[in-house]
């Protein structure tokens, strides 16, 4: 998987003790610590994103939309929607990680069917779907 480069601020003292632990090698470098500290952290509140990725909102029990979560990579394509679309039914789309709309799908499509969105993450997608999404996304 593709990785992303963010910026931390670390104390003299937390660095010196990560550059230690990197010097005895139980660590590659200070990347694969900081790395595997946030899988650690990630893992111990695995019950919080399940909880968010279980709860229900009121509309859902509407039958015209259907709930579209994953914590990972979502990607939806043409055929995807077109199939939502003729079937009249909407996306609630919940997304923990990367959301990626194929290049094949134009707005029109994209704003007929994704009517409910929250994405934590990266969205891919043409420019004009992107801000949609982004706009969808801020509604929450």
């Amino acid at each position: 998987m593709k990785t992303e480069k963010v910026t931390i601020n670390l104390s003299a003292v937390e660095l010196a003790q990560i550059d230690f632990l990197v010097d005895r090698g139980l660590y590659s470098n200070r990347s694969d610590f900081i790395r595997l500290a946030s899988r650690k952290q990630i893992s111990e509140h695995q019950k919080e994103l399940d909880k968010y990725m279980e709860a229900e909102n009121d509309y859902m029990s509407d039958p015209l939309y259907q709930k579209a979560s994953v914590v990972g990579i979502m990607q939806l394509g043409k055929n995807f929607l077109n199939e939502h679309m003729l079937e009249n039914k909407y996306l609630d789309i919940k997304v923990v990680g990367m959301l990626i709309i194929s290049k094949d799908v134009d707005f029109n499509l994209a704003q007929k069917v994704i009517k409910k969105c929250k994405i934590h993450g990266k969205i891919i997608a043409n420019p004009e779907i992107k801000k949609y999404i982004e706009d969808l996304n801020n509604q929450f």
